[in-house]
């Protein structure tokens, strides 16, 4: 039997236990301009760098990211615990993406990349899925793998 009623049709909201494990984080660096100088740092990261401009900023965080992975630092062992917090109260720049959705994208272009990284983040807030099936019955799977 098929409701019509309109809580029927409400999406349920997100759940504080949402199922981690189904989902790859994908987190973006976040800026910040303090007068001449632009801070640097991953959502959740207890370290950050700074630069006189934006562009220099994102590259000392790339060689950091970097020079604490070569000295044996798990740079990003912290995610699960990110993802659990980004799933209770939205953290900027962390998305949390269906791994198989997210494995489709490694190719995708920049802009499609962020499109999709921005359309399952929103689904996900309202209780909606997205996976690679959604993704690619909208005819945007395309991109040369």
């Amino acid at each position: 039997m098929t409701s019509t009623s309109p809580e029927a049709a409400m999406p349920a909201p997100p759940q504080p236990n949402d199922q981690p494990h189904r989902y790859a984080v994908h987190m973006e660096p976040q800026l910040q301009q303090t007068g001449q100088a632009w801070t640097a740092a991953y959502p959740g990261a207890q370290w950050s760098v700074s630069a006189p401009s934006r562009a220099q900023a994102l590259h000392r965080l790339g060689e950091e990211v970097t020079r604490r992975q070569n000295d044996g630092e798990d740079v990003f062992a912290y995610t699960t615990s990110i993802l659990q917090r980004h799933l209770r109260e939205p953290i900027p720049g962390v998305y949390a993406v269906d791994n198989e959705l997210y494995r489709e994208l490694i190719h995708a272009p920049e802009a499609e990349r962020q499109r999709v990284l921005d359309e399952a983040e929103r689904r996900r807030r309202v209780g909606l899925t997205y996976t690679r099936d959604d993704y690619l019955n909208e005819g945007r799977g395309t991109h040369p793998h």
